[in-house]
């Protein structure tokens, strides 16, 4: 049986680069058999610098260092020194920051694919001495040589969250928000319980926990923060110590209490974003009321059985709340918890 080659996923991604406009020159089809000898083609036209050399270069100041990664890979660190291009925009870039096309140049990406392909390319844009390290960053950092980053976030959170802060819709800017951010949670049962671990899981930099319930064996088989030891404790205790083991940086605040009209105005004034996760909807509109007045963003949950139902009500900016879709409560029989 012929083995596959872990690289063709990747090259079949890659269908506007220059080797797959050689294929298409060449009038060879794109299946795997040609794909294999295109790897090899192009690993026969570039030098591989394996980490340890390449690190010596490094140190003797003998090359030019070029980072092709995407700008939130970069923000997980880089080698010192380092020159940034995307690798979509090298055509253009290359002439301005690269103008000496006899230095010697050392490309990384992320695990040493995309750079081999865009050393090739820089060779035929007359660049003449042009190697790609193996491994790419992930090679360099399991070395254990120094790396370097923005000072924004320190070297543990950036790799705790490195998964979110590569998507392009969080970065290290939005990492670093999160991380000062207090959200409230109201309830920690079926909604509340998975709420707040991916809540803690994300870097959440303050989180409360409202709930004046104790666990029970019933809740267990949805209220998946609580466990067997848990039963008959008061569930913010219970969700407090499993917050606490997931992420010890979350800084949680435990409210051992049902949320009355005369604490609710104040205890949401000193969060920045509600989490709705109560059972009835008494809690719901006074929670409602008072993020309306207190103007905190209220994001309301409801689930029942297999179906469930969300919203996100911002006040501040002149929105609608809760009372403006359903401006009465439903009767209790039409609202089972």
């Amino acid at each position: 049986m012929e083995r596959k080659d872990e690289n063709l996923p990747f090259l079949r991604g890659l269908c506007s680069h220059i080797g797959f406009r050689k294929l298409v020159e060449l009038g060879a089809p794109m299946n795997d058999k040609n794909l294999h000898k295109l790897l090899e083609q192009v690993k026969s036209e570039v030098r591989e610098v394996l980490v340890e050399d390449a690190y010596r270069l490094f140190k003797g100041g003998k090359v030019t260092i070029l980072d092709i990664r995407e700008p939130e890979q970069v923000a997980l660190g880089y080698i010192d020194g380092s020159i940034f291009i995307r690798g979509d925009e090298l055509e253009m870039e290359a002439q301005h920051l690269l103008p000496d096309k006899e230095a010697p140049l050392l490309l990384y990406c992320g695990t040493g694919k995309r750079s081999l392909f865009t050393a090739l390319e820089l060779k035929e844009m007359g660049y003449t001495d042009v190697r790609h390290l193996d491994g790419g960053f992930q090679a360099w950092k399991e070395a254990g040589y120094e790396i370097m980053t923005d000072g924004i976030l320190t070297l543990e959170q950036l790799t705790h969250y490195s998964r979110q802060i590569i998507m392009r819709e969080i970065g290290v800017e939005g990492q670093r928000r999160l991380l000062g951010s207090k959200v409230l949670l109201v309830g920690a049962g079926g909604l509340g319980s998975s709420a707040g671990l991916y809540l803690a899981a994300s870097g959440i930099g303050t989180l409360g926990i409202v709930d004046f319930d104790k666990v029970d064996k019933s809740n267990l088989n949805r209220q998946v923060i609580h466990g067997y030891a848990d039963v008959g404790r008061p569930k913010v205790d219970s969700a407090g110590e499993t917050i606490n083991r997931l992420n010890p940086e979350v800084e949680v605040v435990t409210f051992k209490e049902r949320l009355s009209p005369h604490t609710a105005l104040n205890l949401i004034s000193q969060f920045d974003i509600v989490l709705d996760c109560s059972d009835n909807f008494p809690a719901k509109y006074l929670i409602n009321d008072a993020c309306f007045f207190a103007e905190k963003p209220y994001i309301f949950g409801a689930a029942i059985r297999f179906e469930g139902q969300a919203s996100l009500f911002n006040p501040k900016d002149g929105g609608p709340c809760l009372r403006c879709m359903w401006p009465t409560p439903p009767r209790a029989e039409l609202a089972p918890t």
